[in-house]
């Protein structure tokens, strides 16, 4: 008995394509495979191109909002700038109406000094009287009345230019409180344009952000589409020596024993051998043998000669946690035969694929791969779909 597990193995012309094409155990009609993976990149690429498209949209929109925000980011500092220097007039103003008062307030002092002294020299001062004094040395009354209404007069003056200093005083007071709640109100509407232009900048700096990510999913998707590009034109070139190896295949259309001579160890169908792939629909497997054997093992001495069962364009391959060394034919008509776990190539090794005629000796039966004694694993597939060799070969 041999236990194995068929794994993806593709023909040697075939492309891996990664996340374009996801795994599975393909390896019968290679074109038909092939043409499947091919609409599949097919799809990727047309979903490669919308999903581009879209983030071009999304990129020149981010990009006109982008310049949309640079001409209110404009206009905000501008308006900035013009309500700044406005602010600055306002302070340099009460600056100036500050050292103003500060000034007034120095004459006022100065000038009521004046008067006190001016008035006391009208009036008692230590025990004397100024007006005594002007009465003693006037040389007469006309000379002592002028003298009395000068010294009136002065203070009169003194008086009225106080009462001046005091109202201008009050008057730059009453500016310097007016000075201050505009300013107040000017560096209210300055830190709003402040706001303003914080929050234009921050959007500004979302958008940056934004068109960096679409940059970088632009490039991925484009490389994705390159990438995809490559492989469909790959598989396309595969498809194309699959068609012209297929083309090119003798065969006879009729399945000969494929050489070696014993029992059949394990026969083609569900299987309770674990190792086995599960069943493809509309095959379908009891839980008591749930496993599905794509093929039948045919037992036989280590060594005996393995033969084409039909003539068609013939590749070696190798896989170590399956078949081991096998050797894929391509036929005509849709079909693919494999042989597996050989013990050696009787034909040259190599990707290129070589036509073999019908009975012709491909290798030796060994038990290379996933198996537990020398077999042949001998299946055959049509489209790309096991059906049962006995059908074609007799058992």
């Amino acid at each position: 008995m041999v236990k194995h597990r068929l794994g993806t193995v593709l023909i040697s012309v075939s492309v891996i394509v990664g996340a374009l094409a996801p795994a599975r155990p393909a390896f019968a009609d290679a074109i038909t495979d092939a043409q499947a993976r091919q609409n599949q990149i097919n799809n990727q690429i047309s979903q490669d191109k919308a999903a581009l498209a879209n983030v071009r949209d999304q990129q020149a929109r981010t990009q006109a909002q982008l310049r949309l925000l640079g001409d209110e980011i404009s206009l905000t500092q501008s308006n900035l700038a013009a309500q700044s220097a406005r602010l600055d007039g306002i302070l340099g103003d009460i600056d100036r109406a500050q050292r103003d008062l500060a000034a007034k307030k120095v004459e006022e002092a100065q000038r009521k000094d004046l008067l006190n002294r001016r008035m006391r020299s009208l009036y008692k001062e230590k025990g004397s009287t100024s007006f005594l004094d002007a009465v003693l040395t006037a040389k007469n009354f006309s000379e002592l009345m002028n003298r009395f209404i000068v010294m009136r007069d002065i203070t009169r003056q003194d008086e009225l230019l106080l009462q001046q200093i005091q109202a201008d005083r009050a008057a730059i007071e009453s500016l310097n409180a007016e000075l201050s709640r505009k300013r107040d109100e000017q560096a209210t509407v300055v830190n709003n344009i402040k706001d303003q232009n914080a929050a234009l900048q921050a959007q500004y700096v979302q958008y940056n952000v934004v068109r960096a990510q679409l940059a970088s999913q632009a490039t991925a998707l484009e490389e994705e589409q390159r990438q995809a590009e490559a492989a469909r034109a790959a598989v396309a070139a595969e498809i194309a020596a699959l068609v012209s190896a297929r083309s090119r295949a003798h065969s006879s259309g009729i399945f000969a024993w494929p050489g070696v001579q014993g029992p059949i160890t394990q026969g083609f169908g569900c299987s309770s051998l674990r190792g086995e792939p599960s069943p493809k629909p509309p095959y379908s497997c009891p839980p008591s043998a749930p496993w599905f054997h794509e093929g039948i093992d045919i037992g036989g001495p280590s060594g005996s000669e393995i033969d084409a069962a039909d003539g068609g364009i013939a590749y070696t391959k190798y896989n170590g946690g399956g078949y081991g060394q096998y050797v894929l034919i391509v036929h005509a008509n849709g079909f693919t035969t494999i042989y597996g776990h050989m013990l050696a190539y009787a034909i040259h090794p190599g990707a290129g694929g070589q036509q073999v005629s019908k009975g012709q000796a491909i290798g030796y039966e060994g038990s290379t791969g996933f198996s537990t004694g020398a077999h042949l694993h001998f299946g055959v597939y049509l489209n790309n779909f096991p059906v049962d060799p006995c059908r074609y070969v007799g058992c």
